[in-house]
């Protein structure tokens, strides 16, 4: 019996152990990544050849301790139809998916699928909701599409500048005024303070008031008979005594300017003239312009220091304002880029910051939108005379938007404040992971050039890299630093070529990018594998959660971690 009941118990030893193994395995303690952290510091429109080439101790720092790599790109193998675009790039490096499945190909969203790929603040509170995430950008559309979720959400917009655009335009028929008949008439835009006139041959016919167009003119160029678009705008016909004052005729003279004739020019005050294009200068016997007057403050020269020659040969005609003299015919060019094109010097540049008045005398029988004299490219300051659809007379005033050289030295002070609340945040708050944007690197490349060549270009690099400094110093002040593991990843969404980015397929300028991961978990060196802007997010979630579920069907893969990470 005692055998019997010893053989018992020992089953049952047995028995219970076979049991409770199970539950004993399961009560072995999961990892605890609550102390994982990640910092993502997206710069945008940043080439890794200016990168390289800026004084950038921050980014030295972290690519020295770090791993780093300059032949990232912006598109995959598997799917390449998006373009080189901030809004598709920026949601790749914050979903780990290629535009056909988070479905943004452009800058308008349209089309956005975030809820079945969403970006990766979403992905880590799935999996840990007690979690604290934050944003920091000043490129609206990330918060208001991508990172909306985000816990803490800091957008810092460009203050709207009180100057306003300026679109002042009027139907010429109600002076019973064909502007297309073939005949000599006299178009002329006037700024006194803050009001902006129209006249048609020497009569008001519009005025716009509140116009405080205190900016400079922006761009390279200054044309005559298109602004920097060419087709469709170019104007087809003659031109003749353009003008351009940097201050505001009075009514008699602007109705002595219009009459046109040699005897009126003379009574008009010539001070406050920048430039003037009478086109008397071409000999009878020359048959294409290759020189043409100009007058800048009452220098006169046959080919002056602020003009370039004409995109293409132009014909010099009769005029008949003014009795016998030669005009500028743009019709005869039969080219659709035809115009003259002026240097934009300073004196030029300036014309918008006080009263201003631009004046041409034209004929045409061209029934299209016309321009006289222009600088609009859609980036910079405009200021453009023009015939618009129809009957109608057109000034238009653009003031630079924030991309222009007046607003670069704001998105860098911009980018200084992004910097200090990411690093109050880091101070005061607790989160586990946060992004930081900054914009003054596409801003300036937009405005003046991206190159490493280009000095204001790598200035900006050079900016970022201090307001990068004041967020890291902000991280390693934290009270529990020591006990942290926070993972940095510094990346950029497209590079560029002179100053655009767009269509950049098969330009390596502008798919070739960098990326740098920095931390404890990261295997210091180059980064030997291809790397990707979808990387960014896989390897953000692999340091915070130890994994990334096929289930996510990313395209991306970490990249830079120690294999035990």
């Amino acid at each position: 019996m005692s055998n019997l009941k010893q053989i018992a118990g020992i089953f049952c030893l047995l028995l219970s152990g076979t049991v409770l193994l199970p539950s004993l395995l399961a009560a072995e303690p999961v990892e605890d990544r609550a102390h994982k952290r990640v910092l993502i510091i997206g710069m945008d429109g940043t080439r890794p050849d200016a990168l390289l080439k800026a004084r950038t101790p921050a980014f030295d720092r972290l690519i020295r301790e770090g791993a780093f790599t300059d032949q990232a790109q912006i598109l995959g193998k598997r799917y390449q139809k998006n373009d080189t675009i901030s809004g598709p790039g920026w949601s790749s490096i914050l979903t780990g998916v290629w535009a056909d499945k988070h479905g943004v190909h452009d800058n308008n969203f349209k089309g956005k699928n975030y809820e079945l790929f969403p970006h990766f603040f979403k992905r880590l509170k799935r999996e840990r909701p007690d979690t604290q995430t934050a944003s920091l950008v000043s490129w609206e559309p990330i918060h208001e599409y991508i990172l909306s979720e985000a816990d803490i959400a800091e957008v810092e917009s460009l203050p709207r500048a009180k100057n306003q655009t300026a679109d002042l335009s009027a139907s010429a028929s109600k002076l019973n005024i064909n502007t297309r008949d073939g005949k000599w008439h006299h178009l002329l835009a006037v700024r006194k303070q803050d009001v902006l006139q129209l006249y048609l041959d020497g009569k008001q016919i519009a005025s716009l008031s509140g116009m405080n167009l205190d900016f400079a003119l922006g761009g390279a160029f200054y044309y005559l008979g298109r602004d920097t678009r060419t087709g469709q705008t170019c104007f087809h016909g003659q031109l003749d005594d353009v003008r351009i004052w940097k201050r505001a005729l009075s009514a008699e003279e602007i109705i002595r300017s219009a009459r046109g004739t040699a005897q009126a020019d003379q009574s008009v005050d010539r001070q406050g003239l920048l430039t003037e294009y009478t086109f008397e200068s071409v000999s009878e016997s020359e048959e294409k312009i290759r020189q043409f007057s100009n007058t800048a403050g009452g220098a006169r020269g046959s080919l002056p220091a602020n003009a370039i020659s004409p995109t293409s040969e132009l014909n010099i005609v009769n005029s008949e304002a003014g009795g016998k003299s030669q005009a500028f015919d743009l019709a005869a060019a039969g080219s659709k880029s035809h115009g003259l094109r002026i240097a934009m010097t300073e004196p030029f540049r300036d014309v918008t910051r006080s009263d201003f008045t631009i004046e041409a005398r034209f004929k045409t029988t061209d029934q299209g939108r016309n321009i006289l004299m222009g600088n609009y490219d859609g980036k910079a300051g405009a200021l453009n005379l023009e015939l618009h659809q129809g009957n109608t007379v057109r000034v238009y005033v653009q003031p630079p938007d924030p991309r222009n050289a007046g607003a670069l030295e704001r998105e860098g002070e911009r980018d200084k404040i992004i910097a200090a609340k990411a690093a109050r945040i880091l101070s005061e708050e607790n989160p586990s992971a946060m992004f930081v944007y900054f914009h003054q690197t596409d801003a300036t490349g937009h405005a003046i050039g991206f190159s490493p060549d280009v000095p204001e270009y790598v200035s900006a690099i050079e900016n970022v890299d201090a307001c990068v400094n004041t967020v890291l110093k902000a991280m390693h002040s934290r009270p529990d630093y020591e006990n942290e593991d926070w993972l940095t990843i510094v990346c950029t969404d497209h590079g560029g070529l002179k100053r655009s980015h767009s269509n950049g397929h098969q330009v390596p300028e502008i798919r070739r990018v960098f990326m740098i991961v920095h931390g404890p978990s990261v295997k210091p060196g180059r980064i030997q594998e291809q790397a990707y802007l979808v990387d960014v997010t896989a390897t953000a979630l692999k340091h915070l959660l130890g994994k990334v579920d096929p289930q996510w069907q990313l395209d991306g893969k970490a990249v830079g971690l120690k294999a035990e990470n």
